[in-house]
């Protein structure tokens, strides 16, 4: 008879635990959606530019209101950024970059949440030195430097050159592009390092 209430208690201890575990399987059995994070900012930029990251599922629903860490350094190993950004209702986050020109390494991480797996992405960066604007505030042209002539903008000299545009700066210090069918205001350039062209000025 205590043999048997033994028994009972055994199998009553076994089922109490079987109850137990199904629960915690049930629990922890919860399938977390796999997420896909990608760094959408182009691999070479000028000085000033920002990072672009973009969080989704892998059937590219948008991940809002979730944090992103940022780690970026330089060759030598040193992290030069250690940021944490949050992403929008579509699913991106912009970091502005404060680096100087040289190379560099990205790396960005999301930890995931109760409903999401974590991810992480990596990058190699190249920022590259800004064209700078300068007034030239001499009262003489110096030739030597600015020794090409057009009636219309006076002494310039060519900065850039990219296929059939030419970026130039006059002897006062501003800048126009030279394209085959006339001058336009310098509009900059754009995340791939090509002349953006602004309001057409005329011929040159």
């Amino acid at each position: 008879m205590e043999n048997r209430n033994i028994i009972m208690i055994l199998v009553a201890v076994v089922i109490l635990l079987a109850v137990v575990a199904g629960a915690m399987f049930l629990q922890s059995g919860h399938a977390k959606e796999p997420t896909k994070l990608k760094i959408g900012s182009d691999k070479k930029q000028f000085e000033g530019g920002e990072l672009k990251l973009q969080l989704s599922d892998l059937n590219k629903t948008a991940l809002s209101k979730q944090k992103v860490n940022i780690i970026i350094k330089n060759k030598k190993g040193k992290v030069v950024v250690n940021e944490t950004v949050k992403t929008n209702s579509k699913g991106n986050a912009n970091l502005d970059l404060d680096l100087k020109n040289g190379e560099y390494s990205v790396n960005a991480f999301y930890k995931g949440d109760e409903n999401h797996t974590g991810n992480n992405t990596t990058q190699n960066l190249t920022i590259k030195e800004k064209v700078k604007k300068t007034v030239n505030v001499k009262n003489n042209v110096d030739t030597s430097v600015y020794s090409k002539y057009s009636p219309n903008f006076g002494n310039y000299r060519i900065v850039e050159t990219q296929q059939e545009l030419a970026l130039i700066e006059t002897s006062n210090g501003e800048y126009y592009v030279f394209g085959g069918d006339g001058a336009y205001t310098y509009g900059g350039h754009d995340s791939q390092g090509h002349i953006e062209l602004g309001s057409y000025v005329g011929k040159y």
